[in-house]
């Protein structure tokens, strides 16, 4: 097995989920790629649903399923950043940083609105941004995880967080937070294998669809086709971002407030360190 791959399943056309309600349902490109979703990343599978919230919703759905287009959509919108490499510097705090940030906020939180208005929408966002280009959060999915994807070099590392709990403290995932590290070599390799297989997957589904006669359901099959051509080129075109992106972050600022950070909660560790011995 792979270490990194992304696996589907497009549903059968007779058990595509129709829009809309008798005798006005319809369907079109979007709908014909509902379908099951999961990530096999190192040990963990990014998408699997834990039997607990199996249980809970009383389903036996392992995987996301949804209209697979939709993750598409949302990673392959954020490959134009990840195929731009951050610095080292950046690259090696990569698990603290979001915890950094928060205390960081917290720390001017205190302020006057105008103040903290001028940290947080100024140097708070700037130094933030990006980290959350290189996230999508999957919100189309109740308790969906973010998947971080983070290129340095000739390394990729993909960090993913879903926190959501069910009533009884269980997690909806199977693997509801984690980390892997992997050649970005690699990395590109499985993108690229995973959107061949999709649209070699969706043309087949297509034609199908177009020889189908559907019983009162509305299709456009000729703007099907078009579309199906115009999500190819599209979607083509984000992928090449992996081997040569437009993205010019300006990591030399970027690097001065991620130094200020530091320096700031450094020092206000020391004073909460000087207040628990003043109170000892």
């Amino acid at each position: 097995m792979k270490p990194f791959k992304i696996h589907f399943q497009l549903q059968e056309l007779d058990k595509v989920m129709l829009w809309g309600e008798k005798p006005y349902q319809h369907i079109h490109w979007f709908g014909l790629t509902d379908g099951l979703l999961w990530i096999d990343v190192g040990r963990h599978t990014i998408y699997e649903y834990s039997e607990a919230s199996q249980r809970y919703w009383g389903t036996n759905v392992k995987y996301n399923d949804y209209q697979i287009v939709r993750f598409l959509e949302d990673f392959f919108g954020i490959l134009m950043f990840v195929g731009e490499s951050i610095p080292e510097e950046l690259y090696q705090e990569l698990d603290d940083f979001v915890c950094n940030m928060d205390r960081w906020r917290e720390m001017h939180e205190d302020e006057e609105d105008e103040q903290f208005d001028e940290f947080y929408f100024g140097e708070y966002r700037e130094l933030s941004q990006w980290y959350w280009d290189r996230t999508m959060d999957s919100g189309h999915l109740k308790g969906g995880p973010n998947i971080s994807c983070f290129r340095c070099g000739e390394k990729l590392k993909i960090k993913w967080e879903g926190d959501y709990l069910l009533e009884d403290g269980s997690s909806i995932w199977t693997s509801p937070k984690g980390s892997y590290e992997m050649p970005y070599s690699e990395f590109v390799e499985a993108v690229s294998a995973f959107f061949e297989e999709f649209i070699q997957a969706m043309d087949k589904q297509v034609k199908a669809a177009v020889m189908k006669e559907w019983d009162g359901v509305e299709l456009d099959k000729k703007r099907l086709i078009e579309e199906n051509e115009q999500r190819k080129s599209r979607f083509s075109q984000k992928l090449l971002c992996l081997q040569e992106t437009d993205v010019k972050t300006d990591w030399k600022k970027i690097l001065e407030l991620f130094t200020k950070m530091e320096q700031e909660l450094e020092t206000q560790n020391e004073l909460d360190v000087k207040e628990e011995e003043s109170h000892g």
